[in-house]
């Protein structure tokens, strides 16, 4: 299984390489178009999530809540 982040961000590209690093987490950077993607192999679904869950609290990052639909007149 194949887990794909992405961010427009250089700066948090690279602390979540750096962090992936030091988890020893397979994974491959690539740049296209101005963002950036870091592509992590060989994780099952439970160990993505609870890696991902882990990183979310390292970086002190929320998840985006969707903003409710206007009512229609």
């Amino acid at each position: 299984m194949a887990t794909t982040i992405r961010t427009s961000s250089r700066n948090y590209f690279n602390k979540i390489q750096k962090y992936l690093n030091n988890k020893r987490v397979f994974f491959a950077p690539s740049l296209n178009n101005g963002v950036y993607a870091l592509t992590i192999f060989d994780l099952n679904s439970v160990e993505t999530t609870f890696l991902l869950n882990k990183m979310t609290k390292h970086f002190n990052l929320h998840p985006k809540q969707q903003e409710p639909l206007a009512l229609a007149a």
